[in-house]
């Protein structure tokens, strides 16, 4: 991250993702503070979250990385999100709040989308390895992607799957438990 991203400013990387942010005194900005809907707390936890990364790995400073790593967590817990900082690239979609769980060591390209209550991981064993995750990959609703597996640019992968094997063709769906490629 450190290289691809270091000639962004900070806003620019800091509202990188695939997320409208209304300018606060619009009446969209301060009817989503009067509110408090659900997209005014992913856009929160996505700033802290991006602001970390900003202050970790492109302008390096242990009293802002820290500070946005506090406030990125309280909004974590409020909202069921662990995402650690540098597992994604930029263009991330949160669609829901509720339990969305990475591991700090997955890595997962950018313009992913992650629908609620998702797991990337690994599968019990450290040593196995963890998922790297392609550009443009679609995570439905209560899917797992598991172990030590690739999966290619823009799959789709459906909602309940359980995925545990590579998927290496681009732009595939991959449904069921275990995850299997479906034909189109």
């Amino acid at each position: 991250m450190q290289n691809k991203y270091s000639n962004y400013s900070k806003e620019e990387y800091v509202k990188g993702d695939r997320i409208f942010f209304p300018a606060f005194f619009s009446l969209e900005g301060m009817m989503d503070w009067l509110l408090q809907t659900e997209k005014f707390w992913i856009r929160k936890f996505l700033k802290a979250l991006r602001s970390e990364e900003y202050y970790t790995f492109i302008r390096p400073n242990k009293v802002l990385k820290f500070y946005y790593l506090r406030k990125k967590n309280r909004l974590g817990v409020k909202l069921g999100f662990f995402i650690p900082a540098g597992c994604f690239g930029l263009g991330l979609n949160l669609a829901h709040y509720g339990s969305v769980i990475i591991n700090p060591l997955a890595r997962i390209g950018e313009n992913c989308t992650i629908h609620g209550n998702c797991c990337i991981g690994n599968s019990g064993d450290d040593s196995n390895g963890l998922p790297v995750l392609g550009n443009g990959i679609d995570i439905g609703q209560g899917a797992q992607i598991l172990g030590n597996i690739e999966i290619a640019n823009n799959v789709k992968i459906g909602a309940g799957s359980i995925v545990l094997k590579s998927v290496l063709e681009e732009g595939k769906s991959v449904v069921g438990i275990p995850g299997k490629i479906v034909q189109k």
